[in-house]
């Protein structure tokens, strides 16, 4: 996937990869854990109090993090296994910037002239709502980062 150099700076400048990294060993696959699907409704009620979110409507568990800055959206998308995957908006004045965590991390590394982790598209993964709810909170706090960064940058 090919990103706009000045969100690639932007990523870069906030340390978007070792925070994402980091946040996906904190929350690896652990062999022979079982992945029993998590009810909505449980996460939903995990997130009470701690972190704004609204499940969106159609098939598959995607959530919607509120109380973001204007013209940012972060959806959560809870994929097998208890894997959690990213889809971010960012209106700038100028473009509209669209990324992945796990994508705009690797292709960071690649602008940022590193190697790309082993593997290259990590994701977290977690097993109870509570964790899962740790992993949300986290990636809103990386999305308002970026967010902020790539007003700054563009």
């Amino acid at each position: 996937m090919n990103y706009d150099l000045s969100l690639l700076k932007a990523a870069n400048s906030v340390g978007l990869c070792s925070a994402y990294y980091k946040l996906c060993n904190d929350h690896p696959f652990i062999s022979g854990s079982g992945s029993k699907k998590i009810p909505f409704k449980e996460i939903l009620a995990a997130a009470e109090g701690i972190i704004n979110l609204s499940k969106l409507r159609g098939p598959g568990t995607v959530f919607q993090v509120g109380r973001l800055p204007e013209g940012v959206s972060l959806n959560i998308i809870i994929q097998s296994g208890g894997t959690v995957e990213t889809d971010i908006i960012i209106q700038h004045p100028q473009k509209e910037y669209r990324a992945t965590f796990a994508i705009l991390s690797n292709e960071t590394l690649k602008y940022a002239g590193l190697s790309a982790p082993n593997p290259a598209y990590p994701r977290p993964i977690c097993a109870s709502a509570k964790e899962m709810i740790i992993v949300f909170a986290r990636l809103q706090e990386l999305t308002i980062s970026l967010a902020k960064a790539a007003l700054n940058v563009g």
